[in-house]
């Protein structure tokens, strides 16, 4: 009770204190006040208000996802109980999306698979193909783009009529690249939606590309060889990340022991330390080191890979994976905890900044 009214109190003064001057600041003090009391809601409320004034406050920014976070968190375990009691689609549904908005791909991928098995239901169906979907889009290995588009036809043979698998199928193979498949896929969707002009438009401009492309399983092996995506510009996501990654990077890389620092999403690469040919180089193993680890967690089925530690006479590497790029820390003798700190910073900073950009 005490804590309450004392939490309550300098809420008070601090929403005085914004009312009089409302600064990024002030904002952020209140926000912080209703984190402490466990006021989720009211976190995001200030935090997006704040936002309208200050829409480039990265430390609003990152109250804001971690309060969202949280929630997410408090609606998982409320659906999970509620499921062994009494286990249906609407609950199962908004767990598989709970975790698909917080990166859990494979956690989300097996309460839909465990959805599907326990009642066929084509909305499962459909639930495990958008997981695979994400799968591929983030780590972009061939296999995961073969099973995903075996997944969506499955869906659209159980939701027949339904336009979301179509939809489903023209993301995944136009963002591979495979335009013939897109081609079809649109062409599909026009049969329901005749008249369509944004479709129509579309089909046009994919009509001229699926002239000089090849086939599906062709697109998916120059994804995974070059590890870019047909819609990803190279300069744009170096924009979307230099801007405040960049300077996080050349302070990891000004500190004492620190060989290398990295981000690293996809074919692109921010490095700083190493420099010419041996930064490519350098970049290019820890992309692979994270690729490969990925890859093995999966198979194994634990997960997403939350830390990579790798140590020899190199030194010592360290590697946060995000759910669409990874950061990446090289040092002599293994990195501090004030380090660590900033790796974790780094990630969570050029994650926001690709989810504004998207």
């Amino acid at each position: 009770m005490l804590k309450r009214i004392l939490s309550s109190g300098k809420a008070r003064a601090a929403i005085k204190r914004l009312s009089e001057e409302p600064s990024a600041r002030n904002y952020l003090a209140l926000g912080q006040l209703h984190a402490t009391a466990g006021k989720l809601g009211e976190v995001e409320r200030v935090c997006l208000e704040g936002l309208e004034a200050y829409p480039d406050n990265a430390e609003l920014k990152r109250l804001l996802a971690r309060a969202r976070q949280l929630r997410r968190e408090d609606r998982t375990r409320e659906l999970q109980a509620q499921l062994k009691v009494s286990p249906r689609p609407a609950l199962w549904k908004e767990l598989c999306e709970i975790h698909l908005e917080s990166g859990r791909v494979a956690r989300a991928e097996e309460v839909a698979d465990e959805w599907f098995f326990a009642t066929e239901d084509g909305e499962a169906m459909l639930m495990r193909a958008m997981a695979r979907c994400d799968r591929f889009f983030a780590d972009r290995r061939r296999d995961d783009g073969r099973r995903a588009h075996e997944l969506i036809h499955e869906a659209i043979e159980l939701l027949p009529g339904d336009k979301r698998p179509l939809r489903l199928l023209l993301d995944l193979t136009s963002r591979a690249g495979a335009w013939q498949n897109a081609r079809s896929a649109i062409a599909r969707l026009l049969e329901l939606s005749p008249g369509d002009p944004a479709l129509e438009a579309r089909f046009r401009t994919v009509m001229a590309l699926a002239e000089r492309c090849g086939d599906f399983d062709q697109a998916l092996r120059a994804v995974e060889r070059s590890g870019r995506l047909a819609d990803e510009d190279p300069e744009a996501e170096r924009r979307a990340t230099s801007g405040s990654v960049r300077p996080m990077l050349q302070e990891l890389a000004a500190q004492d022991g620190v060989r290398g620092a990295f981000y690293v999403r996809g074919g692109t690469a921010l490095v700083q330390g190493p420099r010419g040919a041996t930064a490519e180089r350098t970049a290019r193993g820890v992309r692979e080191v994270i690729q490969a680890s990925r890859t093995a967690a999966r198979r194994l089925g634990l997960g997403q890979p939350e830390e990579i530690r790798a140590e020899g006479d190199f030194g010592s590497l360290l590697a946060r994976p995000g759910s669409t790029g990874a950061s990446a820390l090289w040092t002599q003798d293994g990195p501090t905890n004030k380090q660590t700190a900033k790796l974790d910073e780094l990630t969570a900073t050029a994650q926001s900044n690709l989810e504004e950009q998207s």
